[in-house]
């Protein structure tokens, strides 16, 4: 098995789990009372981060693929 599968893999892996993060960021309904609206946006906020996360660990993953292709690597 090769780097480039292996770092390929994981690239989509992230990529995936990015938008799974933020598809269910977007489906928190948030509430009217404004005790509890608080603590809802913080969970959304924190799902927005794991997927802001997931896709910057992706990018690094394709900027290594398009970096070994632009050597001329395998």
């Amino acid at each position: 098995m090769s780097w480039n599968l292996i770092v390929g893999g994981a690239g989509a892996l992230f990529t995936f789990l990015a938008a799974v993060f933020w598809l269910w960021a977007s489906l928190i309904t948030t509430p009217d009372n404004l005790d509890t609206f608080i603590s809802v946006l913080q969970r959304i906020g924190r799902l927005n981060a794991y997927g802001a996360a997931c896709a910057s660990v992706a990018a690094l993953c394709f900027l290594y693929l398009w970096w070994t292709q632009l050597r001329g690597g395998t």
